[in-house]
């Protein structure tokens, strides 16, 4: 690694389409402070590097097949120690992103901007970024995202888990085994869950959830 490269900030980037790892690693060929170190195409392989690699920031796409931002932020932040995590998105929904920055992303950039490399030196420079068409002030209303009548702040983390996973079609026995839980606890969450979305089953409750852009 040259001199130049090790004052370089590094970059890792998470995302299950090459077309888009390959145009950010373009993006970043042409700034000598943005060092891309390594890419992944799933969750696992992407909490792996990031245990090797401890990149300054990772660039994570809000769903990566089956995982789902929130959670994997959480398990990037405790592999790495120090990365930031910026969130890479082609939608606007805002309670996915907005459960980002509660698990602990520091930044959302819109795909199909131009403001990536802002983005990254900004969080890089210790601020929140949010990209400026989702909120007129980032800093201030970045944890205000959106209006579901206050759906989302009355679920619990765990509920916004539990949620997530069911997406997925996991059963009961299957969320447990994902998120270490007792699988009546997860039932318990489930119920819970439908209470909160007027619903009288899960069907009914995720068609419910993404009617809000919960998912």
């Amino acid at each position: 690694m040259s001199a130049a490269s090790a004052a370089s900030a590094t970059v890792l980037v998470i995302d299950d389409h090459p077309v888009v790892i390959d145009g950010v690693r373009q993006l970043l060929a042409a700034e000598p402070d943005l060092d891309l170190v390594g890419h992944a195409t799933d969750g696992e392989e992407g909490v792996s590097l990031a245990r090797r690699l401890a990149p300054d920031v990772v660039v994570l796409d809000l769903k990566l097949g089956e995982s789902f931002a929130p959670h994997l932020c959480r398990s990037l932040l405790d592999a790495s120690g120090t990365s930031r995590v910026v969130i890479h998105t082609a939608f606007g929904a805002r309670e996915p992103l907005r459960a980002c920055l509660n698990a602990g992303a520091v930044g959302i950039v819109l795909k199909d901007a131009s403001n990536l490399v802002e983005a990254l030196r900004r969080v890089l420079a210790g601020e929140l970024y949010v990209d400026p068409s989702l909120v007129e002030d980032p800093r201030a209303r970045a944890l205000r995202l959106g209006d579901d009548g206050g759906v989302y702040e009355s679920l619990t983390q765990r509920e916004y888990e539990v949620l997530c996973v069911m997406a997925l079609g996991r059963t009961s026995k299957e969320i447990a085994a994902e998120l270490y839980l007792a699988e009546n606890t997860v039932r318990s969450y489930t119920q819970s869950l439908l209470t909160k979305l007027h619903a009288h089953n899960r069907i009914e409750a995720l068609a419910r959830a993404r009617e809000l852009r919960l998912l």
